[in-house]
């Protein structure tokens, strides 16, 4: 005798769910973020790495001895929502000061007539 449930479509709902997540899954790019020790690398590998992924995670050990790291990117226009690029320097291995783009997001640019964002870039 076979058993007759009471909501027959229940038993395709786990398979559609599986199909639906392996789909939205496959949409979704799959890539990690570089990570970057300043002080070991050349300020030109780090602008590269920057220009070639938008976007990465610097990190440097402060005078005091704390790590201290902030996400960088290439362009002003990878800044989300309301952050705004703006200048930002770290310490690399060939120099004290090396020249990159961190999102800020209380900075403020207000020409007086409409809000805008000057557009910085890293070029190698």
């Amino acid at each position: 005798m076979k058993t007759r449930h009471a909501f027959p479509w229940l038993r395709t709902i786990p398979a559609a769910a599986v199909l639906a997540a392996g789909v939205i899954a496959g949409m979704a790019p799959a890539s990690a973020i570089s990570r970057i020790e300043t002080t070991r690398t050349d300020c030109s590998a780090i602008r590269a790495v920057l220009v070639r992924e938008g976007a990465a995670i610097l990190r440097h050990t402060s005078k005091k001895g704390l790590p201290i790291y902030d996400r960088y990117v290439s362009s002003s226009l990878q800044c989300p929502g309301n952050s705004i690029g703006v200048w930002a320097s770290v310490p690399a291995r060939d120099t004290k000061s090396c020249r990159v783009i961190a999102c800020d997001p209380n900075a403020s640019f207000d020409d007086g007539f409409f809000r805008s964002r000057p557009l910085l870039r890293i070029t190698e």
